[in-house]
């Protein structure tokens, strides 16, 4: 039997097979470290060999040989054009990790995404999430200046409208900087004790997104850090109680892990995630993106 196992490190969960895209068939497993992702493919071949005997004994023996290979490599990460890196950040304030593809884009300039806070450089205006130049006309109505799509979007002003002008619906909008739609007025968010801004995000140092607010974030019973990440012992999960309110469904807390019924400690696929006193941990039973449990 052989057994040949080859790591790779890449910065986001999500690139696990292309990275290993070249690799022939067999067993995947994926885990999330500070450095990154940790790719494991395992491979598993038979060989026999005949072994033959001389001298006093004679005769044949047939042996099972078991060889195992590692090799590690690092994948870049978080440069422009670029994967994202481990908690989907990128190196630079001037890229952000795009949506779906997982990669560092440049952002912040005219016809650019927005950076991180819904941010434009040189007061321009956040729309759609890409950035208008000041002095240019906002695709939803006005002209920007300082971050403010005419008489609405900045800071303290009302929230913009996807259609042009003034609202407080569902699909209001703030152009400026630092700021989210909160009551149909555009309130500076990110800051401890301060409302989320788009995305759940927060932007205070040692805070994350709960109940719609910026709290203190990883330790038990507080809000999961920038990365769905908690201190040690403690794992992210779901909240069950339905008045947590969050665009994600629900808010995010830490809870002790590795215990009987407690979420698996660690991060990524179940195989490399921990529980203590010899419990396994188990996938979460009936679809729905329930939580890892010890069992």
């Amino acid at each position: 039997m052989r057994t040949n196992t080859v790591v790779f490190a890449t910065g986001i969960r999500t690139r696990c097979f292309v990275a290993v895209v070249a690799l022939a068939a067999g067993a995947i497993s994926c885990s999330s470290n500070s450095s990154g992702l940790t790719v494991t493919t395992t491979r598993t071949s038979t060989e026999t060999r005949t072994l033959v005997g001389t001298g006093t004994n004679t005769g044949t023996v047939t042996a099972t040989v078991t060889v195992t290979t590692t090799a590690t490599s690092t994948v870049a990460c978080g440069a422009p054009g670029e994967v994202c890196c481990t908690g989907r950040t990128c190196a630079s304030s001037a890229s952000i990790c795009s949506g779906g593809a997982d990669v560092c884009t440049a952002c912040g300039g005219a016809g650019e995404a927005c950076c991180a806070g819904g941010s434009c450089r040189g007061g321009g205006c956040c729309a759609g999430d890409v950035c208008t130049p000041a002095g240019a006309s906002c695709s939803i109505g006005g002209t920007c200046a300082n971050g403010s799509c005419g008489s609405c979007g900045g800071s303290g002003q009302a929230c913009c409208a996807t259609g042009g002008g003034g609202g407080g619906g569902d699909n209001a909008i703030c152009t400026a900087s630092g700021v989210v739609c909160d009551n149909g007025s555009c309130a500076a968010c990110g800051g401890s004790g301060e409302v989320c801004c788009a995305g759940d995000t927060c932007t205070a140092t040692g805070t994350g997104c709960r109940n719609g607010t910026c709290a203190v974030c990883g330790g038990a019973g507080q809000a999961c850090c920038g990365g769905d990440s908690c201190s040690a012992g403690y794992a992210c999960r779901t909240s069950t109680n339905t008045s947590d309110a969050g665009s994600r469904g629900g808010s995010r807390a830490c809870e002790a892990c590795g215990g009987k019924g407690q979420p698996c400690c660690g991060a990524g696929d179940v195989t490399n995630r921990t529980c203590s006193g010899g419990l396994t941990c188990a996938a979460a039973t009936g679809g729905g993106g329930g939580t890892a449990t010890c069992q």
